[in-house]
């Protein structure tokens, strides 16, 4: 949970005024009220720029269910959280924080992005007219809280969020543990939205551990291939730039890669490459390893000779040779080779020459050859 720390400390923050403060002053909630809807602003435009839509929906959904328990509050006073329009609402409100919890980061300018949209308004447009009809999507035993949220819908909180927390775990990606945080930030809004200033001060931080997700997301991408978490090209022209000593620079070729993509589509390759990816990492924990095309890898081994960095390389391709990959839908192990060519910084030389003169003798080396390891002299 490496990503946690951040929105942890959102949660912590809030969760300590909340505890040493509240009831906050009048005005103080009327400034939560607005950076509450300044902040979603920003995250929608922010959005907008970087192109991509998979946070947009937790967005319009906090900020239509803080305007609806706003209204309903208004409209039914202290039993509020007993009606059926707030009752329907809360199983909408974690319905699709699940759903959307699982959805591919797309364009955020695309045609997915209006339907999803249009989704979003037809289910509150059911709530509503299923709570013209009295029905309550709710299945609580007697038992009533005096609380924002009754058993029924705890129970289906604390179920949503243990399988979130649980998948980034794993999956161990930038939005995922943030939107896992975003949903216990919601859970507890909810859950104390009948005091004065719990409803607004967790739906801030829950608005802002999303905005903090959107732009970690954004930087995470800068720098790094967002298909194998590795560092990419740009972050191999920056690092590079200020390496002062000597060191070794291999090139990674993986061989056939049209092939694969042919095979296996682009899903079932960017699979390979991960693979390979950890097996480098695995077998060369001390180099620096960058994405730098599709099929290519570039290694750096600092402080090194030739001989050194030409057995280390080749130490790569031989294991990777030897490897067996399995994709998750084909049950016949696969044999990837790798080519690869190593070249050692000369005194005051620049990494763009390094990195052309590698680069030449690998593609003059495979036209003749493949799984091989060759040396720039």
């Amino acid at each position: 949970m490496q990503n946690s720390w951040i929105p942890a400390a959102f949660l912590l923050i809030f969760g300590c005024v909340h505890l040493l403060f509240n009831p906050l002053p009048f005005y103080l909630q009327n400034i939560l009220h607005f950076l509450f809807f300044i902040i979603n602003i920003a995250s929608i435009v922010t959005l907008g720029i970087y192109n991509r839509n998979r946070s947009l929906f937790l967005v319009v959904i906090m900020l239509l269910s803080y305007m609806a328990i706003n209204y309903q509050k208004y409209t039914y006073g202290v039993i509020y959280y007993l009606t059926p329009a707030y009752l329907n609402m809360i199983f909408l409100i974690i319905a699709g924080l699940i759903f959307f919890y699982f959805l591919p980061n797309r364009p955020f300018f695309s045609i997915d992005t209006l339907s999803f949209l249009i989704v979003i308004f037809a289910a509150f447009a059911l709530c509503e007219w299923l709570s013209a009809l009295q029905i309550k999507m709710d299945f609580s035993p007697f038992i009533e809280f005096e609380t924002g949220l009754q058993i029924f819908s705890i129970s289906l909180f604390v179920a949503s969020i243990l399988i979130m927390l649980l998948h980034s775990s794993v999956n161990n990606k930038i939005l995922s543990t943030y939107n896992a945080y975003t949903a216990i930030n919601i859970m507890l809004a909810l859950y104390l939205s009948n005091q004065s200033s719990g409803l607004s001060l967790f739906f801030v931080s829950a608005s802002a551990t999303t905005l903090c997700g959107i732009v970690s997301q954004h930087i995470f991408t800068i720098y790094k291939d967002p298909t194998t978490g590795i560092f990419n090209g740009k972050a191999f022209i920056k690092h590079t730039g200020k390496m002062n000593n000597k060191y070794g620079l291999g090139i990674i070729y993986i061989d056939d890669y049209k092939h694969l993509l042919q095979a296996f589509r682009k899903s079932g390759a960017n699979d390979v490459v991960k693979m390979i990816s950890k097996r480098i990492k695995s077998i060369e924990p001390g180099g620096i390893l960058y994405r730098c095309t599709p099929n290519e890898f570039v290694i750096i081994f600092p402080n090194i000779e030739k001989r050194t960095a030409f057995k280390r390389l080749d130490d790569i391709r031989r294991q990777i040779a030897a490897s067996e990959f399995i994709l998750p839908k084909i049950k016949r192990p696969l044999k990837i080779t790798v080519s690869c060519c190593i070249a050692v910084r000369k005194r005051e030389e620049k990494v763009a020459n390094l990195y052309m003169r590698a680069l030449k003798k690998l593609q003059k080396a495979s036209r003749f050859s493949q799984n091989i390891t060759s040396e720039d002299s």
